[in-house]
């Protein structure tokens, strides 16, 4: 029995590209060429452009404001980890400081 090909494309493994080439690109359609020129002369996805040009059109307070809720995140999940040893420490310093009995 043979198998069948497959149904469509086969997805290409997924390509990055750097922050001036990004950049690039949008500032190409912020200077009035149209999306779709921009996308096919760069080889890129309608979508992938878009969400280049979603992303420069957000304003800096919004990715700030990200940053800080990541930070928040990491800070308490650093102070939880220093409370638990605060009270390990506590109970040690609880068990140790009885006395002896002998």
């Amino acid at each position: 029995m043979q198998s069948l090909p497959p149904a469509g494309p086969v997805p290409a493994s997924r390509r990055k590209y750097d922050t001036a080439f990004r950049a690039e690109a949008v500032r190409r359609v912020q200077d009035g060429q149209p999306a779709a020129a921009v996308g096919r002369s760069l080889g890129l996805s309608p979508s992938v452009l878009a969400r280049w040009l979603a992303a420069a059109r957000r304003p800096a307070s919004a990715l700030a404001d990200q940053e800080l809720a990541a930070e928040n995140r990491r800070l308490r999940a650093a102070l939880a980890v220093d409370e638990q040893e605060c009270d390990i420490l506590k109970k040690a310093m609880t068990i140790f400081s009885q006395p002896l009995l002998r």
